[in-house]
């Protein structure tokens, strides 16, 4: 994959340099957004990999599905059973993603339109609510409105937590030895075709040291998938919302002035999450800190 570099430090320096003394570098703030831009736009995209299972192919974008999807924990986003697929679009999601887009852009539950925020949120159906109502009714609802079709879709079950030790699950597995669907169950995988029979953990140990290979179905380019991963290893983060958020906001900017604050905002964000900044920023942790110190300052 060919991943946009991280920003100079000494662009942000020469950019808080002008705008302190009231210029603005039209073509520095140029370079410097987009690249911050370029930037996000990976980090995004290597988080929806970790999240979703799809991988893009290096050559033409396509999203490719992963096979080994039973190895999703909760740090990847939520573990095999909590996800679910929409009824009316197919897409798969997460509840917790259903809420957080209505935090993020409050829309009606009837029409879904997005309400206009004064004193009270308010539709133009005629509906209103207070911001502790709405919130209050996001998290209650069994209804929400799907974040890619905007059609109601329900909650899902949730599933069972056993009280002993070992909780197991019952993904779709593929018998190694002859490619009919296995079974987890009582500790072990079985295939009740062949009679294989291996210890999960054993098969889970397996399955992670695999180098997995990756077929693109559009234009038939493979690729390894722990090649893919080790590149992207600079662009790996738990938190991608400062870059999805500066994502959305960078291209409503029209003005020096805008875009002047929307990087100042990302960076102040960088700062307040320490971890976060040498993922945007080339240079040590140590640098960039004190960077991020003086311009706050």
């Amino acid at each position: 994959m060919d991943w946009s570099p991280r920003v100079k430090p000494i662009k942000i320096r020469r950019l808080y340099r002008y705008t302190r003394l009231g210029i603005y570098d039209d073509l520095l703030l140029h370079d410097v957004g987009w690249e911050l831009y370029a930037r996000c736009m990976d980090i995004a995209k290597v988080a929806d990999v970790f999240r979703e299972g799809r991988v893009p192919c290096p050559k033409c974008n396509t999203k490719i599905t992963r096979r080994i999807d039973p190895l999703f924990s909760t740090g990847e986003g939520g573990t095999h059973e909590h996800w679910f697929r929409c009824t009316h679009c197919g897409e798969r999601l997460l509840w917790q993603d259903c809420r957080q887009t209505l935090r993020n852009t409050p829309r009606c539950f009837e029409c879904r339109e997005v309400l206009q925020k004064a004193d009270e949120l308010a539709c133009t159906c005629g509906k209103t609510w207070s911001q502790e109502a709405y919130n209050q009714s996001v998290r209650t609802r069994v209804r929400l409105p799907c974040p890619h079709c905007l059609n109601l879709v329900r909650r899902p079950a949730v599933p069972k937590i056993r009280a002993t030790r070992g909780r197991q699950s019952n993904p779709e597995l593929q018998c190694p030895k002859c490619q009919a669907v296995a079974r987890h169950q009582h500790g072990n995988i079985e295939c009740t075709i062949c009679g294989y029979k291996r210890r999960w953990r054993d098969y889970r140990k397996h399955l992670k040291k695999k180098d997995e290979k990756l077929e693109c179905p559009d234009c038939g380019y493979t690729f390894r998938w722990q090649a893919w991963r080790k590149s992207a290893r600079s662009l790996r983060t738990g938190n991608p919302r400062p870059a999805r958020e500066f994502i959305k906001r960078w291209l409503r900017c029209y003005t020096p002035q805008q875009r002047m604050i929307q990087i100042d905002t990302l960076l102040q964000t960088l700062h307040g999450r320490g971890p976060l900044a040498p993922l945007f920023i080339d240079s040590g942790e140590h640098n960039i800190r004190q960077m991020l110190d003086d311009l706050a300052s």
